[in-house]
């Protein structure tokens, strides 16, 4: 029996072979075209390059029609990345790339096909065609629109700018595109509920990555987002549940909109917690989202309660209560991506690990709040020299209190699920630690300034208006960072102390 690596190199044939040539010979004749079209028309290179887009996600779209093999895909995909990276470094081909700022989406385009073929071509060689197909129109059309309008609704959710008439064109392009291309892929074996519910789901969430997505990134998180949805929804499997992942993401759909009116959120914290939501939710249940939401909850309101009282302190932090996708990233990453791992790997137990992780970050958040709050004496976690409430790696014992609270609060709301008395422990205990580390990290490893006008140390690079003086720790490790580790080192603590049951 073959293994699946002897499957995806198998040989191909010679009319394959033949039809690698032709496409080889079309794409390079298509990115030429582009360029002269560029050097003569002068049209934009964002325009040339989506057209580009759209022709090769068409063509990518017939492939499984084209080759019964996947070589000739993986080595169309395999040079294509290569050459575009050459291309960007050399400074060829302007019509492919930015002119604005160096970002490499002609290379995520070929090397998201290049995943995509490795994961699904074998079984599923649908889902590689559909992924993107959504990338090439979705994406294409969202460009195309917020580049047409005279006076589009602009906005930035990070450094990239966009637009609300181009996000709409994405959503609702993504979308037809999906519907044509699952009909063409003989839709009679999937149910009206299933195409529906995987057209809207799939269409939500890339749109949501393209307005969140920076410095062409999109080209790889649209596709690998859609192919995870559509397998979810397409390929039967025991612990996949599609209407549990399309209350998923109208769960998040709610939370996000919700929060954001109630200022619990920016606008990137929004949309990035949508996708976390619909993640969590969509494809672990109520076992796994119920802690989350906890944390999520009561560390909002928390941090709502005495916000004149902590006015004096919130100046030093780099960022404060509204959090943003770097929050939500931070805080919720490695929850997600434990959720994520447990979907793969089955055999294995994460949800310890996972309890650890929010634990962590919520004792780290309700340390924080509760210490600044209460302004009581505050000590450097490494010296035990008193610091200002508020300080990076401070510690205080309102905040040790209420973390432990905190990581206490999240550990009991998975009682139903948790197993035993031990692992319940375990996780508080691993959220503690998680949340120490939080606070050694923060005065040894998280980058420190002095402000030049009122001489305050603080996390933040501008202050009074004025750019700060870089003191201590290492310039590119910033609170998000240092909370990414709390989560970590929260998750893996329990690994060490061994809560699998």
């Amino acid at each position: 029996m073959e293994s699946y690596i002897q499957q995806l190199l198998r040989p191909p044939s010679e009319i394959e072979w033949i039809r690698f040539a032709e496409i080889l010979v079309g794409i390079s004749v298509t990115m030429g075209i582009g360029e002269g079209v560029r050097l003569v028309l002068h049209w934009s290179p964002e325009f040339t390059r989506k057209l580009l887009h759209i022709s090769v996600a068409l063509l990518i779209f017939f492939a499984p029609s084209l080759f019964v093999t996947a070589l000739p895909p993986l080595i169309l995909a395999s040079s294509f990345a290569l050459f575009a990276y050459v291309a960007i470094k050399l400074g060829l081909l302007k019509s492919l790339h930015a002119v604005a700022r160096e970002a490499y989406g002609t290379v995520y385009y070929p090397f998201a096909f290049l995943i995509l073929i490795l994961l699904f071509w074998n079984a599923h060689p649908e889902i590689v065609s559909l992924s993107m197909l959504a990338l090439g129109l979705g994406d294409a059309s969202a460009a195309i629109v917020g580049e047409s309008i005279k006076n589009p609704r602009i906005f930035h959710l990070t450094s990239d700018k966009k637009s609300i008439q181009g996000s709409t064109a994405m959503l609702a392009t993504t979308a037809m595109g999906l519907v044509f291309g699952m009909e063409y892929f003989d839709g009679a074996k999937y149910s009206h509920e299933t195409i529906a519910l995987a057209v809207v789901c799939s269409s939500l969430i890339a749109t949501a990555w393209e307005a969140l997505s920076s410095r062409a990134l999109d080209n790889l998180t649209i596709p690998l987002s859609v192919g995870f949805v559509l397998y979810y929804f397409l390929v039967p499997a025991p612990m996949q549940n599609s209407v549990q992942f399309g209350v998923g993401v109208g769960l998040g759909l709610s939370i996000a909109v919700v929060s954001f009116a109630l200022r619990f959120l920016t606008a990137s914290g929004a949309v990035a917690t949508f996708l976390l939501a619909s993640l969590v939710y969509g494809v672990g249940g109520w076992k796994w989202t119920v802690p989350i939401l906890t944390f999520f909850i009561l560390s909002s309101l928390l941090s709502k309660i005495g916000r004149s009282r902590k006015m004096q302190t919130e100046s030093i932090f780099h960022k404060t209560g509204t959090r943003d996708v770097g929050q939500v990233a931070a805080n919720g990453g490695v929850a997600g991506i434990l959720v994520l791992l447990q979907y793969v790997c089955q055999d294995f137990n994460f949800y310890p690990m996972y309890l650890g992780a929010v634990a962590a970050v919520t004792a780290d958040t309700w340390g924080t709040e509760i210490g600044t709050y209460f302004r009581r004496k505050t000590v450097s976690i490494i010296t035990m020299r008193k610091v200002n409430p508020g300080a990076s790696g401070g510690v205080s014992l309102s905040g040790l209190f209420a973390g432990v609270i905190g990581a206490s609060i999240v550990a009991l709301s998975a009682v139903a699920w948790i197993g035993s008395s031990l692992a319940l422990l375990v996780a508080i205990v691993a959220g503690i630690i998680g949340s120490a580390a939080d606070s050694v990290m923060g005065v040894t490893l998280q980058a420190q300034y002095r402000c030049v006008v009122c001489g305050k140390i603080t996390e933040r690079t501008i202050h009074c208006g004025t750019s700060t003086e870089f003191v201590s720790g290492t310039r590119w490790i910033n609170n998000d960072l240092v909370n990414w580790a709390c989560a970590m080192v929260g998750a893996l603590a329990v690994l060490i102390l061994g809560a699998f049951h």
